[in-house]
Formats: structure tokens, sequence, C-alpha cells
């Protein structure tokens, strides 16, 4: 297929796509106070956003800020400050939520101003579902910014699919300048893409992953880690540069190392420490809820293999890491990968979906544990589990993003 083919078949079918008013607003920090009623030192870790689909069950995810206030005032008007704001806020004015500790939000803020009075920032404000304004990225007021409805338009004139928005970031996957670039790894088809991550709100700048395509169950491996990341300088004319770099993105050597990682994850066993590993994050952000947690968890157990009845212990943690790592399981690191990104891109919404995709980034960027242990490739799952109406988002390979700020989601 050509790209011209792929992007006319992707306007037969467009899936209605659709995400929140963002909103900008210029002013100083010194706008910035604490809401009325407010607890300024929170005892408790506050419980956000949800990590799966409705129909899959809810996660709450816990926020890692200790200090930081919620709920705030700009310019005297009532919002939500999101973690993706806080990170913003800290990186600009370099301090961290621990000065909230000693001193009051008003405090920090109005110090600031003071000191930088000529300084003015640019605030994006969200309009959720329910009615409430949320603070996401804060950045200078003279950064290049992309534009929503203007990032909306370029993603689709480029046959963008799997758009999805998260936290001020719209991601959207494409086909290379070069084609699909059709190949075989063992048994499996794959082919080329690539994936855009677009901030909206001034902070970072966007970020295009290589990306590997499972064509029998269209689960999207994207690699966002350092090896495999295109950053897009954006300029003075931000829109200019990402359709140059929507045009002619290429990267043969990405597609050609990940590639032979995926080969290698072939022909290795997983060890009970890689189980172990992405067992732990799918407790942590994906079962979900009623009977949706126990056919993944089942799913799962007879992926890797009754692993009390085999090595004689209760759980995995009545064996010492070391010799995890030298125990095999009766999956492969492939089907791990497999498991993991089919619950990223078709039932996690993009909050759980960055976390399972850190694991993924961590376990194909490192040498496995049993690298090369499996002599024979056989025939893979082409999917472990029951597949919803409509799939959330594209998998994300990435180590960094146990370190991403998280937002309310919605899916396409």
């Amino acid at each position: 297929m050509s790209k011209n083919e792929y992007h006319m078949n992707l306007q037969q079918s467009h899936i209605p796509f659709s995400m929140p008013q963002l909103n900008y607003v210029t002013s100083k920090i010194g706008a910035l106070q604490i809401a009325p009623g407010v607890d300024v030192l929170p005892s408790l870790p506050r419980q956000t956003e949800n990590a799966f689909l409705p129909r899959r069950g809810i996660t709450p995810v816990t926020n890692r800020l200790r200090f930081a206030p919620r709920r705030l005032l700009l310019d005297g008007e009532p919002v939500i400050a999101s973690d993706r704001f806080w990170a913003s806020l800290f990186h600009k004015c370099g301090f961290n939520d621990v000065v909230f500790k000693y001193f009051k939000p008003d405090e920090v803020f109005q110090r600031i101003s003071q000191k930088d009075t000529n300084a003015k920032l640019r605030f994006t404000v969200e309009q959720t579902e329910n009615n409430q304004r949320r603070l996401l990225g804060v950045a200078s007021s003279n950064t290049p910014i992309v534009g929503r409805d203007s990032a909306l338009a370029l993603l689709r004139a480029h046959g963008g699919e799997k758009l999805s928005y998260a936290d001020g970031r719209l991601t959207s996957t494409h086909m290379p300048a070069g084609g699909p670039g059709h190949f075989r790894i063992g048994p499996d088809d794959f082919e080329h893409r690539f994936t855009l991550d677009t901030p909206l709100d001034g902070f970072g700048e966007p970020k295009i992953w290589v990306t590997l395509l499972r064509m029998i169950c269209t689960n999207g491996a994207i690699g966002m880690q350092r090896a495999f990341c295109n950053p897009v300088k954006l300029g003075q004319e931000p829109l200019h540069a990402l359709d140059r770099a929507l045009s002619s993105y290429a990267n043969a050597d990405g597609f050609s190392a990940m590639r032979q990682r995926f080969e290698s994850a072939q022909k290795s066993w997983a060890s009970l420490e890689d189980v172990r590993s992405l067992e732990r994050i799918m407790t942590t952000v994906t079962w979900g809820g009623g009977d949706a947690a126990g056919s993944r968890r089942n799913a799962f157990e007879r992926m890797v293999g009754d692993i009390p009845g085999i090595y004689g212990v209760a759980s995995l943690e009545g064996i010492s890491p070391k010799r995890r790592r030298l125990l095999p399981s009766r999956a492969r690191v492939y089907d791990l990968i497999n498991f993991a990104s089919e619950v990223s891109t078709h039932h996690a919404m993009p909050l759980a979906a960055s976390k399972i995709s850190a694991w993924i980034g961590t376990t194909i960027v490192d040498e496995f544990d049993l690298e090369g242990s499996a002599k024979e490739v056989n025939d893979f799952e082409a999917l472990f589990l029951d597949q919803p109406r409509s799939s959330a988002r594209g998998t994300v390979i990435a180590k960094d993003t146990y370190q991403s700020s998280r937002g309310l989601t919605s899916s396409n």
C-alpha cells in the first residue's frame, strides 16, 4: 500500500475524535492564589484520574505530589492544578513541591512575582466535561505554541490515526515517508509507523517516536525512549516545523534497531523477574475492576504458566531476585510485550498506557535476563484478551514515562 492509498483509506474510515477546549491566559505568577478552604499541607496523597475505559472498571492513580495544593485561583477564577502544571512551574521557577511544606503557596507565588516583576506567563486552561477549569502546562508568554485546532487539522492532513489526547498532549500515529515497509519477524507481520507526541500548552517540544505495528492484532509498539526519539524544534513557525517533520520522517536506523530487539524477544524465555515486574505494573494500574480484572489476570497466568506449582512456592516473592533472573517462565519476552501492548492499545486510557509502556521500554532496551535462551520460534498468540468496541491508544515504550505528569483522559 502506498502512502497516498493509506491516507485515502484513513479518510474513508475516519473515526470522529473530540478533545476538550483549551484556553490560553497570559498573566503573572502573582495572579495565582490558594483557593479558600484548601488544606495547604495535605496529610494523605490524593487519588486522581481514571486509568481504564469506563466499561472496563476504574483504577484510581495516586498523585506523587505531597504538598502541592490542587485547588487554586487564577485571576480570581477557580482552577484545578494538574501534575503537569506543577511540573512545568517547578521547571520554570527552579523549585519543587517541598517548598510548600515550609511556606504557603500564596507566599511563594508573591515572592517569585516580586523578584521577577516583568515576567509574564502563558497559562493553559482545559475545560473539562464536568465544567471544571484545569491548569495544564505553564510557559513564557513568548514560547512558540501549537494551537489545538491547528494541530488537529495538520495531523489529519498527514493521515494521523489513533488520535488521543491526555494532559495537554495530542498523540497521533502516521506512516513514514518511505511507506509501510512491510516485513516479518518470525511468524508475525509488521509495518513501520511513527508516533508524534505534540504538547499543546508550550511545556516541552514535540517528539517523534519509532513505531512498529503488529498486523495480526493492530497492537502498536512505540519506541518512546531516547534511542528511538527525534525531537522537533519548533522555532518561530511551529506549524511549518511540524509539517516538515511529518512529511519527511524516515529513521531507517531506528526501525532496524527495534526490529532486532523484537527478534531477540521471540528467542528469549521470560525470566521470573520479567514476569514479576510486569505483574507489579499491571497490579498497580491496569487490572481494573469487576469481571475485567479477573479475566486479565487469568489470561496473564495462562500465558506465563503455573509458576507456584512449577517451583513450589506460594508467590514469586518467595524466590530471591538473583534466582528470579535465572529461572524461566513458560512465556517468552515477546509474549509479555504483546500482552502489555494489547492491554495498552485496546483497553487502557493514556494514563495507564504510559505506565505499561514504561515497563515495555525498560524491558526492550535492556538486555533480557535469558537472552537467546529459546532456540526455536513458534507461532505466537494473536490476542490474549477479549477486545473492547474501541481502543484507547497505541502502546508507548518509554522508561521516561514513569516520571511523566498525568491528567484527565479521553479516548477516541
